[in-house]
């Protein structure tokens, strides 16, 4: 397939002006998913991040592309991460009664992408630039959210699962892979300096999110778990837990299975309302992943320690393995017995 560049501004400005014809007709060619990246993903990724460089050399801001290197690695990854949004698309479209037909999966990706990617583009502007790559990633999300559908013949019962199954693993995916080879591209210094000029959205004195809208609740868990992150506990020298920290362990554990039970309910209900709003899609996907982390968040809502309620877990759980082993199992044992069946209840 050879690249065409009357093909990519065709496609590009008919997502941007009439969405819904643009979808309809592309479905309509069938077009396999490399013809769908050489003429409208390539062509725009790499246009969107040579404006955001030169932008970002403009402004001074090197925020989204710290370096050479770090200007590499991003192009390379934002390519070859929507692969990995059309599989996911493609493979839960299997779980949640659709067609799985990755060509079609991918034509919606390169689509939905066009808003994003404009966005990463303006991404440096200085004042409105952050709100302009926000706005293009929620637009993109909307617009995964009109086409998939028509294209993977999702019904609609499934299109609210689907899309937030996708996302979720999308981010974890996305989460691992800069984790592992992040800092690879970006040096340390600019990673350094991202994370403290960093608000922790979790005011750990009162429990409550500091963001708003429809982000507050994935920033809320984030705040979440990096205060979490950052708890310590020196355990005792004998190893022995108190009565107190199993009573709390159980007490946790309570309300842990409370959460997630009306977590999961809602979830439940979501795929049941005739149009759910893309309001309710970031509310799904937030319900989610506090699902994930419905236990820590219990723990620090409470205003616990999240480190000592992991050794308190490991110091339960070695106790029922080996019960007698010494003095300090016998001691631990003989606490777990006590607390027996509360624990194994809301385990």
């Amino acid at each position: 397939m050879n690249f065409d560049p009357q093909v990519t501004l065709k496609w590009a400005t008919g997502v941007l002006t009439d969405p819904e014809a643009t979808a309809t007709a592309y479905c309509e060619t069938s077009a396999p998913a490399m013809d769908s990246f050489i003429n409208i993903t390539l062509p725009v990724y790499v246009a969107a991040f040579f404006v955001g460089l030169v932008l970002s050399w403009i402004t001074g801001s090197m925020f989204m592309f710290p370096g050479i290197a770090g200007f590499l690695f991003s192009l390379i990854w934002a390519l070859a991460w929507t692969w990995v949004i059309a599989f996911l698309f493609d493979f839960f479209a299997g779980t949640f009664d659709g067609e799985r037909n990755f060509d079609a999966a991918y034509a919606v990706v390169a689509l939905a992408i066009v808003p994003a990617a404009i966005g990463n583009a303006l991404g440096p502007l200085p004042w409105i630039g952050w709100l302009i790559s926000i706005g293009g990633g929620v637009y993109s999300i909307v617009l995964a959210y009109r086409f998939l559908p028509s294209f993977l013949s999702l019904p609609d019962a499934s299109r609210v699962k689907h899309i937030i199954a996708s996302i979720l693993s999308a981010l974890v995916i996305n989460f691992v892979v800069l984790s592992v080879l992040g800092s690879m591209f970006v040096s340390s210094v600019v990673l350094d300096s991202i994370s403290e000029s960093s608000e922790v959205p979790f005011d750990t004195e009162s429990g409550e999110a500091t963001g708003s809208g429809i982000f507050s609740g994935l920033e809320r868990q984030a705040g979440i778990a990096e205060a979490a992150g950052a708890d310590t506990y020196t355990p005792p020298g004998d190893g022995k837990l108190t009565d107190a920290q199993v009573a709390t362990y159980v007490d946790v554990l309570e309300k842990t299975r409370a959460l997630t039970d009306r977590l999961g309910s809602r979830l439940e209900n979501m795929d049941q309302r005739e149009d759910p709003s893309i309001s309710d899609v970031f509310s799904g996907i937030g319900g989610a992943m506090r699902i994930g982390t419905a236990e820590m968040e219990v723990v620090k809502t409470g205003g616990g320690n999240w480190a000592e309620h992991q050794w308190v877990r490991g110091q339960i759980e070695t106790a029922r393995i080996q019960q007698d082993l010494n003095d300090t199992t016998s001691h631990n044992y003989g606490l777990f017995q006590k607390y027996q069946s509360e624990i194994e209840q809301y385990e």
